[in-house]
């Protein structure tokens, strides 16, 4: 008879060690889903940044373009000289200095 209650508490205090142990991983193995969580979260935020400042960098490198392709029409216009008179250049003048 005590030959068999050894044998019972021990199998009991091994189901029981058992428990525990498993309690104590899937606790951490919880707080280790959380913190995964918790990064994703955080990626995709940075994701959604950078995917905002491309099209933000894209935008610039537009408007760059159009602005450089403006200024080439500009240089390759000719701009021809007016014959003016002096009273014409002088009025001008005068009446520039007045808008000031």
């Amino acid at each position: 008879m005590k030959n068999l209650w050894k044998y019972i508490t021990g199998l009991f205090s091994f189901v029981v060690g058992l428990l525990v142990l498993s309690g104590k991983k899937n606790k951490k193995v919880k707080e280790i889903k959380g913190k995964i969580k918790k990064v994703k979260s955080k990626v995709k935020k940075v994701d959604s940044k950078i995917k905002s400042t491309k099209k933000e960098g894209d935008a610039i490198k537009k408007s760059l373009a159009s602005k450089k392709k403006a200024l080439k029409e500009i240089k390759k216009a000719k701009f021809k000289k007016k014959n003016v008179s002096k009273k014409d250049a002088a009025n001008f003048l005068k009446k520039y200095k007045k808008k000031k």
